[in-house]
């Protein structure tokens, strides 16, 4: 029972974790869209954006987000636009995972936290890519930019991951310790 317990504390203080994480993340990833634009000479500006969301149950709900937008008249070419959504999310990415590194392996809701928000980041990548590439395919991608996708979905990656930590956490964990077997010296006497 209380191994259940500690797993379910462990996973809640990953799971919290995570979630104040998330803006960090958000931000950095966005403001990597502004330096990919920077770097690739065109021209854009962070806006705060109202998301209303698309299931009709919840459509005069608003959320907020941060989104890096050109400001220039003319439309930035397909080769820039899918440059900076691939690497946006994966520059973004880069900071939590250089700090995941450093962090003491014992440290586990940290580092499941951190380990988390590079997951949704990847997963900001991969919708990021494919929504240009169905748009120019003639596909229609709008329900990539519906809110219940990208937060729902970031929100489901983080607690599998704190998910998976927490019950990592519960389970007894094999160690090799250097001459654990007993020694010559520790066998008993003939």
């Amino acid at each position: 029972m209380g191994t259940a317990v500690d797993a379910f504390l462990s996973f809640l203080r990953a799971f919290g974790l995570a979630i104040v994480l998330f803006p960090v993340g958000l931000a950095t990833h966005e403001v990597m869209h502004l330096a990919v634009y920077s770097a690739l000479g065109v021209s854009a500006v962070l806006q705060v954006t109202h998301w209303h969301f698309g299931v009709p149950a919840l459509s005069r709900l608003t959320i907020f987000g941060l989104h890096a937008a050109p400001t220039g008249p003319a439309p930035v070419p397909f080769r820039i636009l899918l440059a900076n959504n691939g690497l946006g999310p994966l520059l973004g990415a880069l900071p939590l995972l250089v700090v995941w590194l450093t962090v003491d392996r014992r440290s586990r809701a940290v580092r499941s936290a951190l380990l988390a928000n590079v997951a949704v980041l990847l997963f900001f990548f991969a919708i990021e890519l494919a929504y240009p590439l169905l748009e120019q395919g003639g596909i229609d991608g709008d329900v990539l930019l519906l809110p219940e996708l990208n937060y729902g979905a970031a929100l489901v990656i983080l607690g599998l991951v704190a998910g998976v930590a927490a019950r990592r956490s519960g389970t007894p964990r094999f160690r090799v310790m250097p001459r654990s077997w007993p020694g010559a010296s520790r066998l008993p006497a003939p």
